[in-house]
């Protein structure tokens, strides 16, 4: 068997996080950086987002939100990480990553790509520092110097790694050093630091040279010690220089002070302290646990009764450190200083705020501080300091000092004397913290378990349409303790169809023409030879005046004016029409039809199918019309011989699109524009106070220029409400622009695409050519500006080539596939501040993001283009059709005339995104999550024609037409309570308990859902005369108990997703749910002899003395009479059997209409009949059976050590039996198992705790089977996360061509991880997986992986370990490894499937299938 691996979605979680400059350029600012498992990301902070005034008011206001700039995926997940400047890049910050154990790299962005580079590596694998030993090995520690004079890695906790940074060196040349060569008693390294404040760079270790154990305390404690080292890093020596022993043995956490206070701070559990070379230490206990195990001089703050366990801690300014509990509480830590200012001599502890249960906290811009979570939210946080100053008591010291101050020196001095000593007392000040949140990124991991789940709000048109498939939701258990919730995902856009008619003969429709509320007046809509043109109010009604040209069809619509004047481009005219009446129909000057049109404020630019370009331009005087540019008299004239197939106008408002001055002066530009820029931020009050009046001119020109720049924009800033805006502050540190401020001008550039593949970028008005691309169609990875070398070498070629044929040709015939038939620059994200680049190429849409660059070409335009990792596949059928040539094209072609790509400024909840239609219909937008998101919209089949549509009744909303028999109009909306930023649309309903099983219940149409809350407990079970009894154990009340969670289990409608009342089933103290499924068994009360029931497996773990026990619980669900005001308390639970068993029970599954339960070693069978289970058959298993997965009669079960075992049910002689086992001696502890289908094929998974996907075969024949007693081993992934739940879904049909039975027999196995991401898994046909194969093995020479990560080490099974039940591991492709060869320029495409023997057809049909399957509603 061969298999298909594939993440889809991303992690969410956030596991480390840093402050810096990682965005190359000047004028780019600080941004934040975070890395979750294995995805990298890159935020910049953007104060101007706005917010539209709430209904009744008329205040727009601007929000703090985090902006993605930058993300890659890694393909492994790195254990440590850290920030500095290294030589090579001066100018910005690089990122030091820690891989495995032992592997090294430095990253930075590129900036002349902006693409992540790999600076240097690392690798200090080696045999002779692991010991002997080959698993068990603490994470590497990396950490960077504060004056970046060199980094250090703690290698397999038993060596020192330097790398230092030499000044104008061209590489960096790392060196070891064993620790116990620096000091014998150096060993067992908890965490290191680099001290600030030193002359040569000094770390600081934290480490246990003697260990000790809970159980030891009481004779060894105080075990923990700090040895501050000195490093040479020219001669490579070590000096200590510092040392203490004998602290508190729970020490954890070092946390460097910077100067001028120095030291650092060392944090346990229960305990922390201030340590300095040249102060006497300073701490405090948290709680009474710990009062007998230390003998360190600590301060006594038992009453705040906390921990610090699992605690995250950020050094904050003028001696504060805030400190984020696993309680998700926001504590403040202040080093209170003598009257010098650089002494500690006490701390002060404070609560101060509540949050998300923090993993990593960053301080960011002044008064900014962010919080990453891998079990909640991640917030921005702004802070400020409250200062409460005490009157009275200043008062009377003043008088005092006054009065005590000689008249002699009050001559003298004069008033300032006074002054003094009352600013001294002044000082003497209560200083609080006030936190407020300003933006949330939403987190969906940890999945501790998911289920499928009926549609939510589904339209009764997509319900009635007859799909194939089955539309599914996924419904998950996410977070911990009080970040815990339900996520609801969907797959695929569901729009919420407000009405439906049907409308034949349509073709495609524009909505136009704005009232004084923003909503539209008309829609028109295209037929085949005329147009229908409906007027909007509270219905729809055709238009009786003859406002527009109905005769014809319509080529493109649109608004000028902001709305104010409404535009109609047919083949031969185009009217203008306002407030009722025609202003003016303009007839075209051509002899050919207009094909294609772009309608931009204040300019309608037109196509004729000869290829010819058009361009008109809005006139207000002497009254309103368009007028037509003559194109002879500007250097358009020159391009004129060539064909056009595509043109768009783009109106700029980020900024970005800066013309060059040529040379050198650029960046003289450049920082020009940057201190206008910090003039604007931060204002020029300083220059006021000092100077008086401001004499910068080029404040003057600034406001000269904007004053022009507005009249165009002023009627958009009156519709977005820029007149009357509350700013935020926060921007001090980012690039972002403020669209109400002077710097926001609105440029105007026309995107014209030629038939021999040239893209060229015009200004307007003037149409002077600003950017030039050459080739497009091959669609390059990197797209830059044409040379004039390299245009003039182009025309020598070609005129050599005209002159050796005798035509006098000047036109290059493309090849159809490199066509370039759309290509538009969209403004996306927060104000449109992120162009990029789409087009239609080849049948698919490729994307590409424009960014900032040097271009030495005067009056031309500083920026380039990356591609980025999107592809929008546009057919449905294959490329390659069953002779192996290339099908004809779908679009292009007569029937499919119209635009596909099609932008709005808002649907619902999503701004500025693009909406593309056709057989692929797909939502994209510009996620401040993760950049780009593709959301597919296949629910509803073709659509022909889409328009953003906003109306009285439906307030931003969309109107489409599906291509069915009937066409059908829908308006619709988007669900305002998904979030369709994120990789993946997804409701989050919080709960605020730990959920550990969700389950749904079809018939009753409920979710059964067990949660946990943590309770403290004194209670302690023993065993007297045969019988347990508890005992209550008193403590003060500073004593922290251990929280034991308390269980219940609850019955959730999917109506308004809350707890059904009165449903709650409640468990025993000390019980804890081990499983909870949906199972059908056997009934004699029902047609198909099956009845579902709700089982529940619990444990009682009362302690050491206590045997343990357990119960089997069976339920269902049934309707009652609901309560009067609650609809949905029409369901009750009622408990059908509830024993406890003799041992625990630890897993269960249903069996062919039996039960089958996991109790401990063993496994049984049950059967249901007359309200009691039956046992019919036992297995003596290995040691703890913990998950069971059945299908048929057969069964998959984990052991915690031993694997995967396949059991075998025989009915007819009631005997079950091991027909199989994994018996690797290596095998990791298993996390869980499922099936893998394929058609009479059957494959097994299994995820475990290292991180490995592994998949088994049963096939007896095989030699390594041995006999069939073991399972033979397919392939083993490592995949850097745990997965943590499977399901296995129906292979998607409705999306390919042909209706295959092979391919109906197979299944899709979903998969979710516990950092939120998301995958599938497919079983692969042997061709396929020969092609797929070898393409994974060429992908790593085309394309460097980002960190030098190996496409084949960095995902290979850990630990390594020799093979001896399978002939090798490689029948996994994998599908994130060669998914790149979607994302190459079609030459290194072309030349990759030529050495693998095929056409790039091949590969792209393959990867589209699987990418189709494994699709679902």
């Amino acid at each position: 068997m061969h298999a298909y691996f594939r993440e889809t979605d991303d992690s969410t979680t956030v596991n480390f996080s840093a402050y810096g400059k990682f965005l190359p350029g000047e004028n780019t600012g600080r941004q934040l950086l975070t890395i979750g498992a294995k995805y990298l990301r890159v935020f910049r902070t953007n104060p101007y987002l706005l917010v539209e005034p709430e209904p009744g008011g008329d205040e727009w206001k601007q929000k703090t939100k985090l902006e993605c700039m930058f993300s890659c995926r890694l393909l492994n997940k790195c254990t440590s990480v850290a920030v500095a400047r290294i030589p090579q890049l001066p100018d910005q910050d690089s990122i030091l990553m820690a891989f495995d154990h032992a592997k090294l790299s430095i990253i930075a962005i590129k900036e002349k790509e902006r693409v992540m580079q790999t600076m240097s590596l690392h690798a200090f694998e080696s045999e002779y520092l692991r010991d002997g030993f080959n698993r068990y090995f603490p994470d590497p520690i990396v950490r960077s110097d504060p004056l970046n004079r060199c980094a250090a890695m703690l290698v397999y906790g038993k060596h020192i790694a330097i790398l230092p940074f030499f000044e104008n060196s061209k590489r960096i040349t790392s060196y070891i050093i064993p620790l116990k060569q620096i000091d014998k008693r150096l060993d067992n390294v908890v965490d290191m630091i680099f001290l600030d404040g030193y002359y040569s760079p000094t770390i600081l270790f934290l480490y246990e040279p003697l260990q000790t154990t809970p159980g030891r305390a009481c004779v060894r404690y105080d075990t923990m010690c700090i040895m501050g080292v000195s490093v040479n890093i020219v001669d490579r020596q070590f000096a200590v220089v510092w040392q203490t022993s004998n602290l508190p043995m729970d020490c954890n956490t070092l946390l460097a002070v910077p100067k001028p206070l120095g030291g650092a701070m060392v944090f346990g559990m229960n305990t922390m302290v201030y340590l300095n070379q040249a102060v006497p230490p300073c701490g405090m206990m948290l709680n009474s646990c710990y009062e007998t195990y230390t003998k360190f001089p600590l301060k006594d703050m038992q009453h705040l009764k906390i921990t610090l366990d699992c605690s995250a801690q950020a050094y904050m300014e003028d001696g504060r450190i805030v400190i984020g509990t696993k309680e998700g509480e926001l504590w403040l830590l202040k080093l209170v200083t003598a009257a010098g200012g650089t002494t500690v001599k006490a701390l002060e502890f404070n609560k101060i705020f509540e949050t998300s249960i923090a993993y990593t906290l960053t301080l960011c811009a002044p008064g900014h501080l962010f919080l990453g979570s891998r079990l909640g939210d991640s917030q921005l946080l702004e802070y400020s300091v409250k200062r409460i100053e005490n009157g009275v008591k200043r008062q009377k010291m003043t008088n005092k000092t006054v009065a005590e101050v000689d008249e002699d020196d009050l001559e003298l001095y004069g008033d300032g004397l006074t002054e003094e000593v009352e600013e001294e007392i002044s000082d003497e000040v209560e200083e609080s913290l006030q936190f407020k949140e300003l933006d949330r990124l939403l987190n969906v991991g940890p999945v501790k378990t998911m289920c499928y789940g009926a549609p939510y709000e589904l339209s009764q048109e997509l319900k009635n349409k007859n799909h194939k498939d089955p539309i599914v939701d996924i419904v998950a258990g996410t977070g911990h303790a009080k970040n815990g919730g339900l996520c609801v995902f969907q797959r695929s856009v569901r729009p919420n169809i407000i009405t439906s008619s049907v409308l034949t003969g349509a073709e495609q429709m524009w909505a136009i023409g704005r009232k004084e509320d923003e909503s539209h007046r008309y829609l028109l809509v295209t037929r085949l030879r005329s147009t229908l043109v409906l007027e909007l109010g509270e219905e729809m009604i055709e238009l009786e005046e003859q406002l527009f040209v109905s005769s014809e069809p319509t080529v493109a619509a649109g608004e000028l004016l902001q709305g104010g004047l409404a535009v109609q481009v047919t083949s031969t005219c185009i009217a203008l029409v306002a407030d009722g009446q025609q202003l003016q129909e303009l007839h075209i000057n051509s002899n050919f039809p207009v094909v294609m049109a772009s309608i931009v404020d204040p300019y309608v630019a037109l196509l004729t199918q000869n290829g010819r370009l058009l361009l008109y331009q809005l006139a207000t005087s002497p009254y309103v019309q368009l007028t037509e540019v003559n194109l002879s008299s500007t250097p358009f004239a020159n391009t004129l011989t060539t064909t056009l197939t595509s043109i768009s106008i783009y109106s700029d408002t980020s900024g970005m699109m800066k013309v060059s001055s040529g040379g050198e002066n650029n960046e003289n530009d450049l920082k020009k524009d940057g201190n206008n820029l910090d003039e604007d931020l931060y204002g020029d009050d300083d220059d006021f106070l000092l100077y008086g009046e401001s004499t910068s001119k080029t404040n003057v020109n600034i406001e000269n220029e904007g004053s022009k720049n507005s009249e165009s924009s002023k009627r958009k800033r009156k519709r977005l409400g820029f007149d009357a805006i509350q700013s935020n502050k926060g921007g001090e540190q980012s690039d972002a622009i403020d669209p109400t401020g002077p710097m926001a001008n609105v440029t105007f550039w026309l995107i014209l695409a030629h038939e021999n593949g040239r893209l060229v970028i015009h200004s307007l008005p003037d149409l002077k050519i600003a950017f030039q691309i050459g080739k497009f169609g091959t669609v390059p990875e990197i797209l830059l500006d044409i040379s004039q070398e390299e245009e003039e070498k182009e025309r020598k070629a070609k005129a050599q080539l005209a002159a050796s044929t005798q035509e006098q040709t000047t036109t290059d015939i493309l090849k159809p596939e490199e066509r370039v038939y759309e290509a538009q620059i969209v403004g996306m994200g927060i104000n449109q501040s992120h162009p990029i680049l789409m087009a239609i190429i080849d049948e698919q849409i490729v994307m590409y993001e424009m960014f900032s660059a040097e271009n030495s070409i005067a009056e031309h335009l500083c920026v380039a283009f990356r591609k980025l990792p999107h592809n929008v596949f546009l057919r449905i059928s294959p490329y390659l059709g069953s002779d192996g040539q290339r099908q004809p094209f779908e679009i292009g072609t007569e029937s499919n005339k119209f635009k596909l790509i099609h932008q709005f400024e808002k649907i619902s909840g999503v701004t500025n995104g693009v909406f593309v239609i056709g057989a692929a219909p797909t939502l994209i937008l510009y996620g401040s999550w993760g950049g780009i998101q593709t959301h597919p919209m296949a629910i509803d089949g073709h659509i022909k024609a889409f328009t953003p549509f906003n109306n009285e009744n439906v307030k931003h909303g969309f109107v489409y037409l599906t291509n069915d028999e009937e066409s059908e109009l829908r308006i619709s909306k988007l669900a305002s309570d998904f979030d369709y930023e994120m990789p993946y649309p997804v409701k989050k309903i919080e709960i605020g308990k730990t959920i550990h099983f969700v389950r749904y219940l079809s018939k009753p149409d409920v979710y059964a859902v067990v949660s946990s809350v943590p309770v403290k407990s004194n209670k302690i079970w023993v065993v007297i005369n045969d019988d347990k009894q508890e005992e209550i154990h008193e403590k003060d009340e500073n004593f922290m108990l251990p929280a034991l969670p308390k269980y219940t289990l609850n019955l959730f409608s999917s109506q308004d997703w809350n707890a059904v009342p009165n449903t709650d089933l409640k468990f025993e103290e000390m019980e804890a749910v081990t499983a909870c499924e949906d199972v059908a068994l056997k009934s004699e009360s029902t047609m198909s002899g099956l009845e579902t029931y709700l089982a529940i497996a619990t444990v009682n773990n009362y302690g050491e003395e206590v045997s343990v026990r357990g119960r089997i619980i069976l339920c269902e669900v049934i309707e009652v009479v609901p309560e009067p005001g609650q609809p949905t308390s029409n369901r009750k639970l009622k408990v059908l059997y509830d024993t406890e068993q003799k041992g625990p029970v630890t897993g269960l599954c249903a069996m062919n209409g039996l039960l089958v339960t996991g109790m401990g070693q063993k496994i049984f069978m049950w059967q249901y009949k007359d309200g009691d289970l039956m046992g019919l058959s036992f297995l003596d298993m290995h040691f703890y059976i913990n998950q069971i997965f059945s299908i048929h009669n057969i069964a998959l079960a984990c052991d915690i050590e031993e694997s995967v075992s396949l059991i075998r049910f025989q009915e007819d002689y009631k005997a079950m039996s091991v027909t199989s086992r994994d018996d690797r001696k290596c095998a990791q502890p298993p996390m869980v198992a499922q099936f893998i289908v394929d058609g009479n094929k059957l494959g097994f998974l299994l995820s475990d705790e290292a991180g490995n996907v592994t998949l088994f075969n049963y096939s007896p024949e095989l030699k390594e089977a041995n006999g069939g007693e073991r399972l033979v081993l397919r392939a083993s992934l490592n995949i850097g996360t745990n997965i943590n739940a499977f399901l296995r879904i129906k292979g998607h049909t409705s999306l390919l061509p042909q209706n295959l039975e092979s391919i109906d027999q197979k299944q899709t196995t979903l998969f979710s991880s516990l950092d939120g991401s998301f995958g599938y898994i497919r079983a692969l046909p042997e061709k396929t997986y020969r092609r797929l194969h070898f393409l994974q093995a060429l992908i790593g020479s085309v394309t460097p992986q980002i960190a030098g990560l190996h496409t084949k080490g960095a995902r290979s099974a850990k630990p390594p370990e020799p093979i001896k039940n399978g002939a090798n591991l490689r029948n996994m492709v994998d599908g994130d490894v060669v998914e790149q060869y979607l994302h190459l320029s079609n030459g290194d495409k072309h030349d990759l499937a030529r050495r693998l023997g095929g056409n790039r057809y091949h590969i792209i049909d393959d990867l589209m299938q699987l990418r189709k399957m494994s699709f679902y509603y």
